[in-house]
């Protein structure tokens, strides 16, 4: 950013500021927990960790079905494949006429500068596993600049690596909303507070652009002896979904960053009427501008400081969302925060774990048997497991009873299937589409039942693509739309990676890349997401192109036509992944026959129209003729056009004239042959064929000699003139 946009507020103002900030916290605070405590339950299924046993069940079983983990897992796989797997790709889609011809470049930019540039690989990945686990997911998505320090000539010099759209997820702890109804949106709540641990040097290298007035000693020692008391944001008493991933990773980060420097600051972006000038009340409108402006202020809540003020306005003019975040849910139900796989799931992950359970307990009753025995006869009580060649020594071995179970496990096993297909209805994934066998109880046993139950399987997959790619496509515009508000105006442009083959010849691309230009960021676009296709997708998509094939070669049109042939070889080439076009070159384009109203824009844009051998003459003449009336009858018309089609309807009638002819002479020279023997049947031939030639231009028959036996009288002279005056039907 070349500005920082800063606005200097007064220290009253600053007051009004900072008790609004704290008041919205605080309503917003209770609602904020207890998401985050859901979501917090959510994640400890996620890492499926066991907890301790009480006192006296230590050596009952306590593992857990990991089913929220599995069904994760196997959604998140299946989603990233889609969204990164081969031939995935973002195309451009015009929305105005004058940016048509450059969407297959503004398609590969998109292309280059997320996957490339932003290199958002794992970020998606991140924000897609919270989509799924929680259902809702948002990232922060501002202009930003990533710099670091380095050495020039023995000086420290901080320089830029990367400057453009940031996308970073955020974790549920982090961002604070309001309880507000009918809200389906960010960018629609009356406010948003945004979490963010930084450190000092955070602070003092964003002056400008992010803070205001951080890098001033005073503040600096200040924001250290702060930071260095080991407290937190002291306005949180936890966050829950942080916790519980620092308690399954084994790290004790409050004690690691204790005096570490790190400082808790906030991001309110919210509603506030900017003073005119002076001070006043906060709804004070005579002082006040008369509607809200959307700022963002930064803020340490623990040292009541607010380090940077800016508008909205300023900072992104050409963008309809202004709040720096994107969001995506895993179903569109009518609600801001719909259900998850923690939520579907975790009732079902608790049923099952306690199935589970009893169907160890009961397996070791079969294994470990119970031993009655006479209190007087020697054994010790208390549970004790036998071990091959144990001996036992006892007064009376005779008073001790052991007796064996044989408990019925066949209700267990039915009960733990029925509850993994229940999951598997919820949330679409089955063993049959993750390539499993089904092993179901009430599993379709036909060929008919499993070809339904995969197609059940692709209803739900379908549905779950749609939204996630409807989503990704809202992220990738609003991601142009910042490119198209932040970008420099300077020539040439900004450089980005991509090949020739990947420019297909429709755009320039050298030394490994192209340009965007100042004029190319000016358009406006929709974006689409192509999902890539899976290896088995690939291979059904191979056979049925291949029977296409097959069928095609044999229609006559292709087979008189070498591009379709080389054409469709070539698209089969690719189905294989060969270059079918570095064996053998593609072929010329054949003169193919226009229609009169592709001939008539060719002449008002001034070129000079050839009739095609192949064109309707008489169909062609009339729509012409009825295009130079119109075009007279126009006060601005053009005459250069209406030249260019006179002579293109006077050479449409001598095309027809000279077809008619050649019909004509045809005709006779059926007639005139006859069947005589061998040689007369040649001369006489060679006679007819030298005559065409004379009436097309070419040099004269050879004469004839008179007498010789057997000769063909001379056909009559006046044919070729005779055929030539006939008239013609639609003549001028």
């Amino acid at each position: 950013m070349d500005k920082s946009f800063q606005i200097k507020l007064s220290d009253a103002e600053k007051q009004k500021l900072i008790a609004r900030i704290e008041q919205d916290f605080q309503n917003a605070k209770a609602s904020h927990m207890r998401w985050s405590e859901r979501c917090a339950s959510w994640m400890k299924k996620w890492e499926a960790r066991v907890s301790p046993s009480s006192i006296g069940d230590e050596d009952k079983p306590n593992q857990v079905v990991p089913l929220v983990q599995w069904q994760t897992f196997n959604k998140l796989a299946r989603d990233l494949q889609a969204l990164l797997g081969d031939n995935a790709e973002i195309t451009a889609r015009a929305t105005g006429p004058s940016d048509k011809g450059k969407v297959a470049k503004i398609g590969r930019w998109m292309t280059s500068r997320l996957f490339d540039q932003m290199e958002i690989t794992n970020p998606l990945c991140e924000f897609e596993f919270r989509r799924i686990l929680n259902g809702w997911s948002a990232a922060y998505r501002p202009w930003y600049k990533r710099e670091f320090d380095t050495l020039v000539n023995g000086k420290r010099k901080r320089v830029c690596d990367y400057e453009g759209p940031g996308f970073f997820p955020l974790e549920p702890d982090d961002l604070v909303v309001p309880a507000e109804r009918g809200v389906k949106s960010l960018q629609d709540f009356s406010f948003i507070i945004r979490r963010v641990p930084v450190t000092v040097d955070d602070l003092q290298h964003g002056d400008g652009t992010l803070y205001q007035g951080t890098s001033d000693p005073e503040f600096v020692k200040k924001a250290i002896d702060w930071a260095q008391t080991g407290q937190n944001d002291y306005t949180m008493s936890s966050d829950p979904v942080r916790t519980e991933r620092e308690r399954s990773e084994g790290v004790d980060y409050d004690s690691y960053t204790l005096g570490r420097r790190i400082i808790w600051t906030w991001e309110w972006y919210g509603k506030w009427r900017m003073l005119k000038g002076g001070d006043a009340e906060e709804n004070e409108l005579g002082k006040r501008d008369q509607y809200e402006s959307d700022i963002v202020i930064r803020f340490i809540p623990g040292m009541r400081e607010i380090i940077g003020c800016q508008d909205l306005l300023e900072l992104y003019p050409k963008m309809r969302n202004r709040r720096p975040f994107v969001e995506s849910t895993l179903i569109k139900d009518g609600t801001y925060r719909p259900k998850g796989f923690g939520a579907l799931l975790g009732d079902l992950e608790d049923d099952a774990t306690a199935n589970s359970r009893l169907f160890a307990s009961a397996g070791e009753l079969s294994v470990w048997p119970i031993i009655f025995y006479k209190p007087g006869g020697g054994m010790k009580p208390g549970n004790f497991r036998l071990s091959p060649g144990d001996a036992i020594p006892t007064e009376d071995p005779a008073s001790v009873n052991v007796i064996k179970l044989n408990p019925n496990l066949d209700f267990t096993i039915a009960r733990q299937q029925d509850i993994l297909s229940v999951a598997e209805r919820v949330t679409g994934i089955t063993d049959q589409s993750l390539g499993r066998a089904i092993d179901r109880p009430s599993a379709p046993k036909t060929a008919t039942g499993q070809l339904a139950l995969i197609e059940e399987g692709n209803v739900r997959a379908y549905l779950d693509a749609t939204i996630l790619r409807e989503d990704m496509e809202h992220i990738v515009g609003e991601i142009w739309e910042l490119d198209v508000d932040m970008v420099p105006n300077t020539e040439p442009g900004l450089f980005f990676r991509v090949t020739e083959e990947q420019a297909d010849g429709l755009f320039d691309v050298r030394q490994g890349g192209a340009y965007m230009t100042p004029k190319e960021f000016g358009g406006r676009y929709d974006f689409k997401l192509k999902f890539a296709t899976t290896v088995y997708a690939r291979q059904a998509k191979k056979q049925e192109f291949l029977a296409f094939y097959q069928a095609a070669v044999m229609n006559p049109l292709c087979m008189q036509n070498p591009k379709a042939l080389w054409t469709l070889l070539n698209m089969l080439a690719k189905q294989f992944d060969i270059e079918f076009s570095d064996v053998i070159p593609k072929p010329a384009d054949l003169d193919q026959p226009k229609t009169p109203e592709q001939e008539w824009v060719e002449m008002l844009e001034g070129q000079e129209v050839e009739p095609n051998p192949m064109d309707d003459d008489a169909a062609h003449i009339q729509a012409h003729i009825k295009q130079l009336e119109d075009e007279r009858k126009d006060p601005d018309r053009d005459v250069q056009a209406i030249g260019l089609n006179v002579k293109h309807v006077l050479a449409h009638q001598q095309q027809m004239r000279t077809k008619q002819l050649m019909q004509a002479m045809t005709s006779q020279l059926v007639q005139q042959i006859t069947p005589p023997p061998g040689q007369q049947q040649a001369q006489q031939l060679a006679q007819h064929v030298g005559l065409m030639q004379q009436a097309y231009g070419g040099a004269p028959p050879p004469p004839q000699q008179q007498g010789a036996p057997g000769d063909v009288p001379p056909p009559d002279q006046a044919f070729g003139a005779q055929a030539a005056q006939q008239p013609v039907e639609g003549q001028m």
